[in-house]
């Protein structure tokens, strides 16, 4: 065993002198098969980190098109990995010095990887293995390097739970794939593809898999959501409160598949909160737009879905407008679960669109549509030539034959109450499910939800 020792460390001596990136190249990855996702990074970088490996390492380089072999390191189960002076350096666990610097491509695989061999960062386990960035405050950067069929299932469990149905499960690993794909070099400036938390896609290794997500990752292995010859942007999200959203009423740009739908598979996610202003002032001013006292706020338009487009909050310094997912954003996402909200008590279903208000005569009763029709004492009918004819429920009014709105608070909390949790763009999570427990294939039901796609 002495002797072995002796050995392997005059092979790592001549390692240290050569530039072992000039290996032979791994046969397994095509190009675009590894993605790069940060562990560590930013606030949460480490001066140093434990790596271990129960069939030793290998070290090399890595890029978008695969893993690079360099030196072997077969002896050794548990490597420890500093920033000294911007060197990326690794010694094993008595000290010794097997790399003066890894460099900013090196990566360290288990050597069974090719056998899909498990590494561990701090005793987490992870497929694929891993790369350091060296920061300049000493701190180092921490990266899985992985195939993207790996991060899915990694990922999969994370966003929606294994024990759900494999047709749903198989939806979301299509969602997660493609998401993934169209959202590489998000974090370029960081060094690395994809964060693992929910600012991309939570993200947790192996110990994220399930039988059921490998077996939902592997029966769509490869295939994600086309539209016109293009992978999309799959977003996703919890619930939809009866309607998807047009990706332009949340955020600020278009896409021709993310369209508004009326969601028919939607099960009922009520929600209700409370806010005080001076709570909301604060709120205001971390966000860096601060209105000073506050004195009312206002519903003052809302999409044709019935979700809310513009909240107006007037104070004592100026008035601030919030608009469309900004609300969301600056009041809290967790707090105001969707968009789809009135203030008060209780949530009138579609209380924005007039498709959900009703006019009766006590008999009969019918929706109002776009052209709203008068009709006098004396049974004379006339179209309505105002384009304020309001419509109550008791507690909030409607602009019938329109989507404008008049909610205001003007006391010193505001209750909101809605249906939903999330952006409301793409696939309502719990509507897939429910798809999928009424017998829908996944292919059948990320159509539903995306307009004119193919999946392939």
């Amino acid at each position: 065993m002495k002797f072995l020792r002796t050995t392997i460390i005059v092979i790592m001596l001549t390692f240290l002198l050569l530039p072992y990136m000039l290996g032979f190249k791994a046969e397994a990855a095509d190009r675009n098969d590894y993605i790069k996702v940060g562990l560590k990074f930013g606030s949460s970088s480490v001066t140093s980190c434990t790596i271990k490996s129960e069939d030793g390492f290998l070290l090399g380089t890595a890029d978008d098109r695969g893993f690079t072999e360099g030196m072997p390191l077969p002896a050794y189960g548990k490597l420890i990995v500093t920033n000294e002076n911007g060197a990326i350096v690794i010694r094993d666990d008595k000290g010794v010095l097997l790399s003066s610097d890894l460099g900013s491509s090196g990566c360290i695989m288990p050597s069974d990887y090719g056998d899909e061999g498990i590494i561990f960062y701090e005793e987490t386990p992870y497929r694929g293995g891993i790369m350091l960035q060296a920061k300049p405050d000493g701190t180092l950067t921490v990266i899985n390097y992985v195939t993207l069929e790996h991060y899915v299932y990694g990922v999969l469990n994370s966003e929606l739970h294994y024990t759900n149905p494999i047709e749903a499960l198989k939806a979301q690993a299509v969602a997660a794939r493609s998401f993934g794909e169209l959202n590489l070099k998000k974090h370029s400036a960081d060094g690395f593809d994809l964060c693992a938390t929910t600012h991309c896609q939570v993200y947790k290794g192996f110990s994220g898999e399930y039988p059921s997500t490998v077996r939902a990752t592997d029966e769509t292995r490869g295939e994600m959501i086309y539209s016109n010859g293009t992978p999309v942007t799959a977003f996703y999200f919890k619930n939809s409160g009866g309607y998807t959203q047009n990706v332009e009423d949340v955020w600020t740009y278009r896409h021709p598949y993310l369209k508004s739908i009326k969601d028919d598979y939607s099960p009922t996610y009520p929600w209700s909160t409370s806010l005080s202003f001076d709570t909301i002032s604060q709120k205001l001013e971390a966000a860096g737009c601060g209105a000073g006292t506050i004195r009312s706020i206002s519903i003052i338009r809302r999409n044709s879905t019935g979700a809310v487009s513009e909240l107006q909050i007037v104070g004592s310094s100026t008035t601030v407008t919030l608009q469309k997912e900004k609300i969301r954003n600056v009041l809290g996402a967790t707090i105001i679960k969707s968009l789809m909200f009135q203030m008060g008590d209780s949530y009138t279903e579609g209380a924005a669109g007039s498709t959900a208000w009703k006019i009766s005569n006590g008999v009969a009763t019918a929706s109002p549509a776009s052209n709203i029709y008068l009709v006098s004492g004396n049974g004379t009918v006339s179209k309505s030539q105002s384009t304020a004819v309001y419509g109550s429920n008791g507690t909030s009014k409607v602009k019938l034959g329109g989507t404008a709105v008049s909610e205001i608070v003007t006391g010193g909390t505001v209750s909101f109450s809605g249906y939903g949790y999330g952006h409301g763009v793409g696939m309502p999570q719990d509507s897939a499910v429910e798809m999928a427990k009424q017998g829908f294939s996944y292919d059948k039901i990320l159509k539903y939800y995306f307009t004119d796609v193919e999946i392939k």
